[in-house]
């Protein structure tokens, strides 16, 4: 297995260009921007199975000359979103270990942070290796153990004393992300290897201070309001009425690269790897 390590220019460069997308939501403009500069290092073409699809915005952007690529995704109104793009010329609405495709139809699959969120792991990768091709690979996208690992809101909160306040948070927050597989390197690689597949690439994404930055960053957008609704619904019309803000959060991110150490301790991971048997 090869591990690519990211220059700090081409994060920059993911960033500029998904900040295009979301422009005003820094926690996922950062996560994007790195996810996005791995699939630079990554190849897809022919059929393409694109898994947890949603509204294939992201996908376009990665993947802009990609004309044959069949979505799935079990929640139904993404999956009609991602029907009225345009960007798929068929989308599923079904769970990702019940793919209703032929056995290897597929050269490629794309998973972007979507197996992490998955109850049925094993049987998703599995599904996914039945619709490849011989040879056929998969890139995707997960978390590690290290996102719960360095989520600094609710260490804070109980540092500042607040014990059942941070409970509340740190549960909140696994729930919006139903984080069933927040897996460790090594565990996803078991994964894969158990369905199937051999790791070809391994791209370590958001080390300790982006990644503590950005959980801080998303963490407070789904701290929940008495009042309903999350803070997200502040803060998104405050920052979307600046229209410095992309710029200046750009060099934000940039400061944060030049204060990492160990670019290979990451809280997400993007994989490459191939159907071999």
């Amino acid at each position: 297995m090869k591990v690519q390590m990211l220059p700090s220019e081409e994060v920059l460069r993911g960033y500029d260009a998904v900040s295009a997308l979301y422009p005003h939501i820094p926690s996922l403009s950062h996560w994007r921007a790195w996810e996005y500069a791995s699939y630079r290092h990554h190849r897809i073409e022919g059929r393409i199975l694109d898994v947890g699809c949603g509204d294939g915005r992201y996908f376009k952007l990665i993947w802009p000359t990609a004309n044959n690529v069949v979505g799935v995704d079990m929640d139904a109104e993404a999956a009609e979103h991602g029907r009225a793009s345009g960007v798929y010329r068929l989308v599923h609405t079904a769970p990702a270990h019940r793919i209703p495709e032929a056995h290897d139809s597929f050269d490629h699959a794309f998973a972007n942070c979507s197996l992490e969120h998955m109850d049925h792991l094993d049987g998703v990768l599995s599904e996914i290796h039945r619709c490849l091709k011989p040879g056929g690979t998969l890139s995707c996208s997960v978390v590690t153990n290290r996102f719960i690992d360095w989520a600094l809101l609710p260490m804070l909160v109980a540092e500042a004393g607040y014990q059942e306040a941070s409970r509340a948070l740190e549960r909140d927050f696994l729930d919006f992300h139903h984080l069933a597989n927040p897996l460790t390197v090594e565990g996803w690689v078991a994964a894969f290897e158990r369905a199937g597949f051999a790791v070809e690439l391994h791209t370590p994404i958001l080390p300790a201070y982006n990644s503590g930055v950005w959980g801080f960053m998303d963490s407070l957008w789904h701290v929940k309001r008495q009042s309903g609704g999350e803070m997200g619904s502040l803060f998104l019309p405050f920052l979307s009425a600046n229209p410095r803000f992309p710029t200046a959060f750009r060099t934000i991110i940039s400061g944060l690269l030049e204060m990492e150490t160990d670019w290979n301790d990451c809280s997400g991971a993007v994989f490459s790897v191939r159907k071999v048997r």
